[in-house]
């Protein structure tokens, strides 16, 4: 008989729920910091005597499908401007969706994590006995960091003059799936489930030195949070991100993102202006 999955073997369970830490200074940069999340999952094979299990293949895909983040700066006085940085949107991101791998597994191979010893997939070999359990665990730990200080070249004071972190928000939703992926290199998306982590806070510098030596920052309890979605059967169809797991995806979100902090749209102001952050 041909290998097939067990119908109803596939299990997800998460295992460490994600929270979020209160922003920090480190260095010149604002932190943004948070727990992990973990979670297992396992699927069984079958398949006859004589069968080789070589090249089949379970492990996790992730995806990201919203991202949210921009950071308002503003001088010491109102004449010396205000700057706005948009990274999630064009040209500085051109898509929302991306195909999540941690660094070392290329994106082409869709599962988040291939490399040896993570535990992220497990794969099965010739003379394997079934029915053939496969476990797997995941991990991820979202982070991020920003500058504490952008120069305006062009304030209303005259000469550039720095301009410092005020407020920011960054949300980032994945959808993480249990997968199965066939010796030929079909895929088969079992189980998944959706989870997120938001932060967002106001900031102000307790002193004008470029970088501050230190900030007051005030946690916005609305905005900073983290949530687990519940488990879900079968391939997902949600169409914000279908596309990248019926194709082979040729940037990662680690990518995407090094391109959100070399081109982000930037936006400077003479004096301290309420940049909308819906158009920006």
């Amino acid at each position: 008989m041909a290998i097939s999955i067990k119908p109803g073997s596939a299990k997800i369970a998460v295992t460490t729920r994600p929270n979020v830490n209160a922003p920090v200074v480190s260095g010149a940069s604002m932190s943004y910091t948070g727990t992990p999340i973990r979670a297992t999952g396992e699927v069984t094979l079958l398949g006859a005597p004589g069968d080789s299990a070589a090249g089949w293949t379970v492990g996790f895909v992730q995806v990201q499908w919203i991202e949210t983040n921009w950071c308002y700066y503003r001088g010491q006085t109102v004449n010396d401007g205000s700057i706005f940085i948009q990274r999630a949107r064009p040209p500085a991101r051109l898509s929302q969706a991306c195909c999540d791998c941690v660094d070392g597994s290329p994106p082409s191979k869709l599962f988040y994590d291939t490399m040896p010893g993570d535990g992220e997939i497990a794969t099965g070999a010739a003379g394997a006995v079934f029915p053939l359990k496969l476990t797997v665990s995941h991990f991820d730990q979202p982070a991020d960091a920003v500058n504490l200080v952008e120069i305006n070249p062009h304030p209303a004071s005259g000469a550039a003059k720095p301009n410092f972190l005020a407020e920011s928000q960054m949300e980032f939703h994945f959808c993480t799936i249990l997968s199965v992926r066939e010796p030929a290199g079909a895929f088969h998306h079992l189980q998944s489930f959706y989870w997120n982590v938001h932060w967002e806070a106001t900031f102000q510098p307790a002193n004008f030195t470029n970088p501050p030596s230190s900030f007051r920052i005030n946690v916005v309890r609305a905005g900073s949070s983290a949530n687990v979605g519940n488990i879900i059967q079968g391939t997902p169809t949600d169409r914000r991100f279908i596309g990248i797991l019926n194709s082979v995806p040729t940037q990662s979100c680690n990518q995407v993102a090094a391109k959100e902090v070399t081109g982000p749209n930037r936006h400077e102001a003479p004096i301290w202006k309420n940049f909308d952050v819906r158009q920006a």
